[in-house]
């Protein structure tokens, strides 16, 4: 596995929040918000929940296409950087009431391995259907680029990698 690859997965497995980028043609405006979310494969997918009257919850109704990040940085004690990162692009949407039970089942099941604590803090699976305030959606990705630290170093113009969405169909952790 290369290591842009391997990247990807760390950070897919590692990092628990993205930022979403929506756009409003009619508004002729752009939002960004930071989402709480669990990846699915095959294809690579976003899970997230959020209420329904937010901005961007309203925006992915009347444009799905989305963009976002996720990534990770730490100043390290000798003052440089460690960063790894992730920018991506996709359609997003409502997940219908008919594929709920499936998404909520996954989103809780990933978020709380333990099912004694996902009892806890899992709400009611009513608490995300038909008119209710919450609902989950997804962002399925179209495509996937990662930081390259070492085209940073080397001052080359573009500091991203495209990674086929081919090589982000199973993390390796499910393929061994």
């Amino acid at each position: 596995m290369n290591k842009y690859v391997q990247s990807s997965f760390d950070l897919l497995s590692n990092i628990r929040f993205f930022n979403l980028s929506t756009h409003n043609p009619d508004a002729d405006s752009v939002w960004s918000s930071t989402m709480f979310y669990i990846p699915q494969y095959n294809p690579l997918k976003l899970i997230w929940y959020s209420k329904q009257h937010t901005r961007h919850s309203q925006e992915l109704k009347i444009n799905p296409r989305v963009s976002g990040t996720i990534y990770s940085s730490q100043v390290l004690p000798d003052l440089s950087l460690d960063l790894a990162g992730s920018q991506f692009v996709g359609y997003a949407r409502q997940v219908p009431d008919e594929q709920l039970q499936e998404t909520y089942d996954y989103f809780f099941l990933k978020t709380f391995p333990d099912e004694n604590v996902r009892k806890k803090n899992a709400r009611p699976i009513s608490d995300y259907q038909g008119n209710a305030e919450r609902r989950f959606y997804e962002l399925e990705i179209q495509a996937w680029w990662v930081y390259d630290s070492d085209a940073w170093s080397l001052h080359k113009d573009d500091d991203r990698v495209q990674v086929p969405l081919s090589e982000l169909l199973v993390p390796p952790t499910l393929s061994e």
